[in-house]
């Protein structure tokens, strides 16, 4: 969709404030939700080479690889998708660098989660993954901007990051859930109703379509550990499909080009 330079400014900015402002309207008008106990009841109960909760733990090295491949390749991408008068801003670059930071950390904090399963080891979970899906949401943004600015992954980190501390203090995981929503809400609107100066951008809905993979996966933990005899859990799968999601982000950033020059 075509639009001019000032309105699609405007939407930017409206969409970034209103997701990062989306979360503690949640807070004000919806009762609190408690983060049920049956969480932390994984299907994989098994110790492997000294490991407790084994497959969880270890799933999360996907996380680390692709978080520092993403890391190591982006000097590179952001080069290739310069405009032709050089570079591309910094605020353009810092949400894909902060992605890619949640990715990596989200490794070390989940693994640490499911070492042992509560809520006061989920918190470190939960940190690095605000910070990857501000970064996503605001890295799709940003890429649209005519005038990049930090003010997207500024206002949605805080936001997202914010959420997770509230949950740890007040109990309430209520905007937390709604910040990861409307995060990935922002992100595909985005896509779909602001043309992007970039090719590949469609990329976009194959990772969706992972991610959504494994949020089924996530809420079929025990039903997929049975049917697979014991194999492999639910939640296992979810960490490898979460991984793919965002391996498909980096080859949509690691390929894409300008627009008008992929064109000329």
């Amino acid at each position: 969709m075509r639009r001019g330079p000032e309105r699609t400014s405007v939407t930017i900015t409206a969409l970034a404030l209103g997701a990062a402002a989306a979360p503690w309207l949640v807070a004000l008008v919806l009762p609190p939700l408690a983060q049920p106990q049956s969480y932390h009841q994984f299907a994989d109960q098994r110790t492997l080479w000294g490991v407790p909760h084994a497959l969880d733990v270890l799933s999360n090295l996907p996380f680390l690889l692709v978080g520092l491949i993403g890391l190591r390749a982006l000097p590179q991408t952001m080069a290739r998708g310069a405009t032709a008068h050089g570079t591309t801003s910094r605020a353009a670059r810092a949400p894909w660098y902060a992605m890619f930071c949640g990715v990596t950390l989200t490794a070390l904090g989940s693994a640490t989660y499911h070492l042992d399963p509560t809520d006061a080891t989920l918190v470190w979970d939960r940190l690095p993954m605000a910070l990857g899906f501000a970064g996503l949401a605001a890295g799709v943004l940003t890429d649209r901007a005519t005038r990049p600015s930090g003010l997207p992954l500024g206002a949605l980190a805080i936001s997202g990051i914010g959420t997770v501390v509230y949950w740890a203090l007040s109990g309430n995981l209520a905007p937390y859930l709604a910040a990861q929503a409307g995060f990935l809400g922002v992100a595909f609107a985005a896509t779909a109703l602001i043309r992007s100066p970039y090719t590949h951008a469609g990329w976009l809905y194959g990772a969706a379509a992972l991610y959504a993979g494994a949020l089924a996966a996530e809420r079929l933990d025990r039903e997929i550990a049975v049917r697979l005899d014991g194999l492999v859990s639910g939640h296992t799968l979810k960490h490898l499909l979460a991984a793919a999601a965002i391996l498909v982000v980096h080859l949509m950033l690691q390929r894409r080009r300008r627009a008008e020059a992929a064109t000329a």
